[in-house]
């Protein structure tokens, strides 16, 4: 008869199945995650990343929906990744924006943004209800090597931030925002190619940018970042743009 190991048991991960809550993505569906608690698990990120997993403080998950599968995991492939001329665009209306990385600790002058951002860009979601203590929760709770990427103008304002996992095979953008007054010079963009540069510069893979949902609005900007790949049927395949 084999034997059992008792601590391999109890090392292993516990994943949960969350209740059922509106889509916030395609209107009348339903959305479920499945989700596991790695703080005392650490080493399960980057093996829960390859498959299709995303962090949000000390939790895993993915989406886990009856019925569908449209939230596909994304990530851009650094070493072949070009500038498209929209792109470059991007950087010359940027040029004089400076960025630095700091460790992930919250300040006021972050919150203040962050609010700011959530009242012009997404007002009524889940999000603008956070108060300082969820914010904190969110930018300093990892149990992994997280960072900021602070972004600021050429008076040495504050303008963006950037919430970023550092794992083996690339960098993951768990959550960024930015002054709203920015966005027609592509500030979004601006922030996620600094990261794909980084992730260049440490001579990593991939910049994991969440999920993609085909046809919806709010998933399209991350299309523009190509080449890159798709987590569907349980393997990474080419994103056919």
């Amino acid at each position: 008869m084999a034997q059992i190991d008792k601590k391999n048991i109890f090392d292993l991960p516990i994943f949960l199945l969350t209740k059922a809550s509106k889509c916030p993505y395609i209107t009348s569906r339903i959305e479920k995650r499945l989700a596991t608690d790695i703080r005392n698990s650490k080493y399960l990120h980057d093996q829960l990343a390859l498959s299709g997993f995303r962090r949000v403080e000390n939790w895993m998950y993915r989406p886990a929906c009856d019925n569908c599968n449209a939230c596909k995991a994304y990530r851009v492939k650094v070493d072949t990744f070009k500038l498209s001329k929209s792109f470059n665009r991007v950087l010359k209306n940027n040029s004089l924006v400076k960025s630095k990385i700091v460790n992930n600790k919250a300040k006021d002058q972050y919150f203040n943004l962050f609010k700011d951002y959530q009242k012009n860009r997404h007002l009524g979601g889940s999000m603008s209800e956070m108060n300082f203590d969820d914010f904190k929760s969110m930018i300093e709770v990892s149990p992994i090597n997280t960072n900021l990427i602070e972004f600021k103008d050429s008076n040495n304002l504050l303008i963006g931030i950037m919430l970023f996992d550092k794992q083996k095979d690339g960098l993951s953008a768990v959550y960024s925002f930015y002054n709203h007054k920015f966005v027609k010079q592509g500030l979004g963009n601006f922030m996620i190619i600094r990261l794909i540069y980084l992730a260049k510069e440490m001579n990593l893979k991939y910049v994991y940018l969440g999920y993609y949902i085909k046809n919806v609005d709010g998933m399209n900007y991350k299309k523009r970042f190509y080449p890159a790949e798709i987590f569907q049927d349980g393997k990474w395949i080419n994103f056919k743009n």
